[in-house]
C-alpha cells in the first residue's frame, strides 16, 4: 500500500533535504508527494526552521519547465527552483521515497491574469482569475503541456492532477469578501461558467446557452436585490428545484463533465505508459458535490489510473460515510486512495487518526496519504507515524 506525505519544495529545502526525507520515512512513508505546480497562499507552519509565516509565489512551478512543451499559457519556474530542482535532483538525492508530482492544474491566479480571455466567466460575464476554464483548447493544451513535462522527470512514477475542471465561486481568493449571506445554492449558480468555451462546448451539444445564462443571471440579480439571508436548510431544495424547473442546467453540468473527462483522458493519452495519472476529485464538502467542478467520478475513473479521494470530513464517522459514499460510486475496481488532515476539526487525537485510518482499510485503497509535512505540528506527526504503523498489521 503507498503510504504518502505530501509536501513542499520550501518544507523540505529549509530543514534540509537529508534531514526532511530522514523524518519522512521515520514516519512510515514510502511515497512523497511533492508539489509540482501551486498557487499562492499564506500558510502557518509550526516547525519551521526559519520563517513561522510563509507566502509561496503565486501560480508557479518547482521544476525548470522546457518551454518548447508549451504554447499560449507557459509556466513559470518558482524561485527556489534555483537554490534546487528537486524534481531533476531526486535520485541523486537518493531519498528512498517514490516520488508523486502532486500538480495544481487550472488554479492559477498568474495565468488568469495575464490571459483574461481563458478564465471562467460567471453568467454576468465577470472573469474569475483564479479559475481557467478547461473548455478553451488553449488551457487543454497548457495541462497536457505540464503534465508532459513533469513525465520527462525519470524520478516521477505519479502525477495526481488537481482543480483540472472549474472551480467553485468561494476558493479562498485574497480578501475574498461579502456582505451578502451565500448558501450553497447561491454559490452554485455563481459557479456557473459561461465564457466563450463553455457557451461553444454546450452550443455543440444542442443547449440553448444564451437562455441558460440569461435564466441563470436573473436568478441571481433578484436574490442580489433582495434582503434575503437563506439557511443552508434551503440550499439542497431550491437546487433540485432549479435542476427540475430548467432541463438546460442538468444538460450543462453533463456537459462541463464531459469536457473534463476528455481533458484526463486527452492527457493520459499523451503520457508515457510507466507514468500513473491519477485525480484529486475534489474541493468540495461533501465529496459527491464535486460536479460542480465539472466532475463525473464513474468517468474520471474509467479515463484515469486512480483516484485520490481527500477526506477532510469532521471526526472519523463522517470521514468514512464520505469515503464509503466516494467508494460505492466509483466502484470496488477502482484505483481509489484517501488524503487526512490529522488536525481538528477533522481528527483531534491520536486516537481518531488511527480509527479513522482503519475504517477506511475497509473501503480497500491503494494508498493512505496525510497532508501536510509543513502543516502539522510535532505531536501530529507522532499520530501520522502510529497510524502509518497500523497499516502494516493485520486490518
Amino acid at each position: 500500500m503507498k503510504k504518502t506525505i505530501f509536501t513542499y519544495a520550501w518544507d523540505v529545502l529549509e530543514e534540509g533535504t537529508e534531514n526532511a526525507f530522514a523524518r519522512i520515512r521515520d514516519l512510515g512513508a514510502n511515497t512523497v508527494a511533492l508539489a509540482a505546480s501551486y498557487h499562492a497562499g499564506k500558510f502557518l507552519r509550526p516547525r519551521a526552521p526559519q520563517r513561522h509565516v510563509y507566502f509561496p509565489e503565486d501560480g508557479t512551478v518547482y521544476f525548470q519547465p522546457d518551454l518548447s512543451h508549451y504554447g499560449t499559457l507557459q509556466p513559470q519556474p518558482n524561485g527556489l527552483v534555483a537554490e534546487r530542482d528537486l524534481f531533476r535532483d531526486w535520485e541523486t538525492l537518493n531519498p528512498g521515497l517514490d516520488l508523486t508530482a502532486w500538480t495544481v492544474g487550472l488554479h492559477n491566479t498568474r495565468l488568469g491574469q495575464a490571459h483574461p480571455q481563458f478564465c471562467s466567466r460567471n453568467a454576468f460575464g465577470d472573469p474569475y482569475f483564479y479559475s481557467l476554464c478547461p473548455a478553451f483548447p488553449e488551457v487543454r493544451d497548457y495541462l497536457s503541456a505540464l503534465c508532459l513535462d513533469i513525465a520527462r522527470h525519470e524520478a516521477v512514477s505519479t502525477i495526481t492532477i488537481e482543480t483540472p475542471g472549474w472551480l467553485p465561486y468561494s476558493h479562498g481568493y485574497h480578501h475574498e469578501f461579502a456582505l451578502v449571506p451565500l448558501n450553497s445554492w447561491a454559490e452554485h449558480l455563481l459557479a456557473l461558467c459561461f465564457s466563450e468555451a463553455t457557451c461553444n462546448a454546450g452550443r455543440k451539444e444542442g443547449i440553448d446557452m444564451a437562455a441558460l445564462q440569461r435564466w441563470v443571471g436573473t436568478r441571481l440579480e433578484r436574490f442580489l436585490a433582495e434582503p434575503l439571508a437563506p439557511g443552508e436548510h434551503l440550499a439542497s431544495p431550491w437546487l433540485i428545484a432549479d435542476l427540475l424547473a430548467e432541463p438546460e442546467l442538468v444538460a450543462y453540468h453533463r456537459m462541463r463533465c464531459r469536457v473534463v473527462t476528455d481533458l484526463i483522458q486527452e492527457i493520459r493519452e499523451v503520457l508515457p505508459r510507466r507514468i500513473k495519472l491519477r485525480v484529486t476529485l475534489t474541493v468540495q464538502r461533501p465529496s459527491a458535490g464535486c460536479w460542480i467542478e465539472g466532475h463525473d467520478l464513474a468517468a474520471l475513473a474509467s479515463v484515469a489510473d486512480g483516484l485520490d479521494s481527500c477526506a477532510y470530513q469532521s471526526g472519523p464517522t463522517e470521514i468514512f460515510e464520505d469515503s464509503w459514499d466516494i467508494r460505492n460510486r466509483v466502484g470496488d475496481e477502482t484505483d481509489l486512495s484517501f488524503v487526512l488532515r490529522p488536525v481538528p476539526p477533522d481528527l483531534s487525537c491520536q486516537t481518531d487518526v488511527v480509527t479513522a485510518v482503519q475504517a477506511l482499510r475497509s473501503l480497500n485503497p491503494s494508498g493512505i496519504a496525510f497532508y501536510n509535512y509543513g502543516f502539522l505540528r510535532e505531536a501530529q506527526l507522532d499520530w501520522v507515524q502510529n497510524a502509518f504503523a497500523t497499516l502494516d498489521g493485520p486490518a
